[in-house]
């Protein structure tokens, strides 16, 4: 049986595992919190080279990185697809989940410290946060207009990427802007309220919930060590 190691407070380790959920596979979760730093944990650092959630531990050997993750889980286990059928829908769905990732959840994973552990960000970083934002939500809607899924009539590794990393910049913003800055996208909000009443989403939103407390206390010890 395949082993996800990481925790479920990460959007990055959601995501493999989401897609695994989808697809029905058998996995393992073993629960592993990392540092950073000299705090990295030797042992971790054997399963990836950087330290970085999530791993996947397959028969064959450790797998990181997210996107290669996924990209073992569908080819493994290619039933059912989470990418369409057509080259052109697949890297559609690829363009989406990327765009994602790049243009909303990394520009918001610089306020996440500030966030969790409840300081004021650098007023030059969340200016910067909301010049990119806005510029990327704009953009979104030539990608999706989200009236089912987030690309075509499945769902696919762009829903995987737009629920568990759109709520992230949701928060960051109504937290230190006040405001929701993806409020005026088209369709989105109806979208996510359906996506959270996927059992597999809401397994996700428990799971997480569940690690925060854990979770937090590492922070802390982290932070103060």
């Amino acid at each position: 049986m395949i082993k996800l190691h990481g925790f479920a407070s990460s959007n990055y380790y959601n995501v493999p595992k989401l897609a695994m959920m989808e697809k029905g596979i058998e996995f393992e979760e073993v629960l592993a919190y990392t540092g950073f730093g000299p705090n990295y944990k030797p042992e971790y650092l054997d399963r990836t080279p950087l330290g970085k959630i999530p791993a996947l531990e397959t028969p064959e050997g450790f797998i990181s990185e997210s996107r290669a993750v996924l990209d073992y889980i569908e080819r493994a286990h290619p039933t059912p697809s989470l990418l369409p059928n057509s080259a052109f829908g697949a890297a559609k769905v690829q363009e989406l989940s990327q765009f994602i990732e790049l243009y909303f959840e990394l520009v918001a994973r610089r306020l996440i410290p500030n966030l969790l552990l409840g300081t004021p960000p650098d007023p030059a970083t969340l200016e910067e946060f909301d010049s990119k934002i806005s510029k990327a939500t704009g953009a979104l809607a030539k990608l999706s207009d989200f009236q089912v899924f987030a690309y075509g009539d499945a769902f696919t590794l762009a829903d995987i990427a737009a629920i568990l990393n759109l709520p992230v910049v949701r928060s960051v913003g109504m937290k230190f802007l006040d405001r929701d800055p993806l409020s005026e996208v088209p369709g989105l909000d109806d979208y996510c309220q359906r996506m959270e009443e996927r059992a597999n989403v809401q397994k996700i939103r428990a799971d997480a919930a569940a690690d925060q407390p854990q979770f937090m206390a590492h922070l802390k010890a982290l932070y103060a060590s």
